[in-house]
């Protein structure tokens, strides 16, 4: 039997293979990390970008990270609060560029020619009596339709064009139909 105490499973702190490993104590008790410092995160996300939905995003996108990279996470090096800090200030840095491309992405839309397509739909627009349910929905969600319904952009385009994930494109596309549903069915 060797002398030689066993190697360290932690390069940051050398927490031993006796001891059980810090990704397992943190994803034993996310939830209770989640229900406690969710609030916090979702202030500090909200100090930093300008967009309520934005700021929601990163929050969850922190919490996702938590969970996948828990083992990044060293108790010894220092306590839970900056390194979630540290974590949500990356995202939110990450958000505000997205919003940079979106708002050069609207940029560039405006210098495109319109295509033939768009009178067709802004007759429609204005027979159904949309104008006003339009201007009601969130920008970002007006943006989406443009792209999609002016243009005639799919919904992968749509995501390249304004650097947002696919799913976040496909669910602005639901939830802004969804809410013009009513104004539609009342016309019909």
């Amino acid at each position: 039997m060797s002398d030689t105490p066993p190697s360290p499973t932690c390069a940051h702190c050398g927490a031993r293979d006796d001891e059980p490993p810090h990704d397992d104590i943190l994803r034993g008790s996310f939830e209770a990390v989640f229900t406690h410092w969710y609030p916090q995160v979702l202030r500090w996300a909200r100090r930093r970008c300008v967009d309520l939905h934005d700021a929601e995003d990163v929050a969850q996108h922190v919490f996702t990270e938590v969970w996948l990279h828990s083992h990044r996470y060293c108790p010894r090096r220092g306590s839970l609060g900056p390194w979630l800090y540290g974590i949500t200030a990356h995202k939110a840095a990450d958000a505000s560029a997205a919003a940079v491309r979106r708002h050069e992405g609207a940029r560039d839309l405006r210098r495109l020619p319109a295509p033939e397509t768009t009178d067709t739909c802004a007759r429609a627009v204005e027979r159904l009596g949309l104008a006003p349910h339009l201007a009601g929905l969130s920008p970002d969600r007006r943006e989406i339709l443009f792209l999609a319904y002016y243009l005639g952009l799919t919904q992968p385009e749509i995501a390249r064009r304004l650097g947002l994930p696919i799913g976040t494109v496909k669910s602005h596309t639901r939830r802004a139909l969804k809410s013009l549903a009513p104004a539609v069915t009342d016309r019909a």
